[in-house]
C-alpha cells in the first residue's frame, strides 16, 4: 500500500510503497477514504520526543470503511464505516471506566504517534477506538468530526459550560478547531467574539456567524473585548492557540468567575518562545476565575457530534481536499498560516 511515511524528527514526510498493516485479535484494519489535516499533525512532526519510534506514519483524523477485524472483535463489524478516537488507552483504570479516557493513566500515546495513522491507504487501529459514522454523514465530514468539530462540542458543553446569554471569545477562530468552535458555541446561545489576525481571516470568520470580530492586527485582544462588551469582560476565553501573548490577553479578557479554556498549545520546540505565562493568584481569587485545560474528547462525545451533523445542527467546513501526495504541502500551507477552516485528505 501506499503511505506517508515520516523517517525521522523534522524530516520530510515520503511517500512509499510499504506493507499493509497486520492486526491483532482487538484490533480492525480500516480502508482510509478520508483523514483531517491540521496543526496537530504538524507540530507533532517537529517537536522533540514525541514520536518514539521511527518510522512511523502520521495522520489521526480517520474515516473509512472496516475491511477485517480480530478474532475477539464482536462490536464492529466488516463493511461498517467508521471514525477513530486517536487518544491510545487502556479501558481499565479509574479515567477510562469513568468516561474520560484522554486522561487514561496508562495511555501509551496516540494514533499517528505511537501506532502508525491514516496517512496511508489502510490503517490498523484498536477496535475500542473505532465509532460508527451513522447514516447521513460523508465519511469526510466524520474525518472532521472526530476532531476539529468534537473538540469544540467538549470545550463548549463540557470545559466552558457555555449557555444562552453567555459571551465567549475564541482565540485562533479561523482555524480548523476554531471555525468549528464558532459554530459550537452558537449552537449552546453564546454570544461569540471571534479573535484571528489579518483581513483575510475576519472575512473568513464573519461569514460563519461570529457575533463580533477581534483583528488581532488592530490592537490588544483584552482592549477590543472590553470595547464591545462595555467593560464587563467574557464569561469564558476558548484559546485555540496557546501561546503566551494569548494566554496573558485571554486572563485579561475575563469577566467576574470567567473561565479560560485552553484547547491547544504553542510548543517551544517548534515555535522557539516559552509558550509559558504568569497567574496573578490575586486576580483569580478576587475575580472568581477558572482555569481549564480541554484535552481532546472521550468516545461518547464523537459519537453525539456525528449525531449532530446528522441532524444539521453543525456542519463541516472543509476548504480544500487532496490526494495523499499532496499532504505534505497542506503541512505548509498550515505551518505559514496559509489555510482557513480544515483541509483534509481524501482517497
Amino acid at each position: 500500500m501506499q503511505a506517508l511515511v515520516l523517517d525521522a524528527l523534522g524530516a520530510p514526510l515520503k511517500l512509499k510503497e510499504v506493507a499493509k498493516p497486520s492486526i491483532g485479535p482487538t484490533d480492525v484494519l480500516v480502508e482510509v477514504s478520508a483523514c483531517g489535516v491540521g496543526l496537530t499533525v504538524v507540530n507533532l512532526l517537529a517537536t522533540p520526543g514525541r514520536v518514539r519510534q521511527y518510522p512511523r506514519i502520521p495522520g489521526h483524523e480517520i474515516a473509512g470503511r472496516v475491511v477485517a477485524k480480530g478474532s475477539e472483535v464482536s462490536h464492529v463489524q466488516v463493511g461498517s464505516r467508521v471514525t477513530s478516537h486517536f487518544y491510545l488507552t487502556c479501558g481499565q483504570c479509574r479515567h477510562c471506566r469513568s468516561g474520560r479516557e484522554t486522561l487514561c493513566l496508562s495511555s501509551p500515546g496516540q494514533v499517528g504517534q505511537a501506532i502508525d495513522g491514516g496517512y496511508a491507504q489502510f490503517v490498523a487501529l484498536p477496535a475500542r477506538n473505532v465509532v460508527a459514522i451513522p447514516d447521513g454523514v460523508s465519511d469526510l465530514d466524520a474525518a472532521v468530526g472526530c476532531d476539529a468539530i468534537a473538540t469544540p462540542y467538549h470545550a463548549c458543553v463540557q470545559e466552558a459550560k457555555l449557555k444562552p446569554g453567555d459571551s465567549v471569545m475564541v482565540v485562533g477562530a479561523a482555524g480548523g478547531v476554531g471555525i468549528h468552535m464558532i459554530q459550537m458555541a452558537r449552537l449552546c446561545g453564546a454570544r461569540v467574539l471571534a479573535a484571528d489576525k489579518g483581513a483575510h481571516r475576519m472575512a473568513f470568520i464573519a461569514q460563519v456567524g461570529a457575533d463580533v470580530l477581534i483583528d488581532a492586527d488592530r490592537g490588544l485582544l483584552s482592549e477590543q473585548v472590553m470595547a464591545a462588551t462595555s467593560g464587563m469582560g467574557v464569561d469564558a476565553v476558548i484559546d485555540i492557540v496557546g501561546s503566551r501573548q494569548t494566554l496573558e490577553q485571554s486572563m485579561a479578557s475575563l469577566a467576574v468567575r470567567g473561565r479560560l479554556i485552553v484547547v491547544g498549545s504553542s510548543p517551544a520546540g517548534v515555535y522557539g518562545k516559552d509558550p509559558s505565562f504568569l497567574v496573578d493568584p490575586q486576580k483569580i481569587l478576587h475575580r472568581g476565575l477558572e482555569i481549564h485545560a480541554s484535552r481532546y474528547v472521550t468516545l461518547a462525545e464523537i459519537a453525539r457530534t456525528l449525531e449532530l451533523i446528522q441532524s444539521g445542527h453543525l456542519k463541516a467546513i472543509v476548504t480544500q481536499t487532496v490526494g495523499l501526495a499532496q499532504v505534505p504541502e497542506l503541512h505548509e500551507a498550515i505551518r505559514g498560516g496559509d489555510t482557513l477552516g480544515r483541509v483534509a485528505m481524501v482517497a
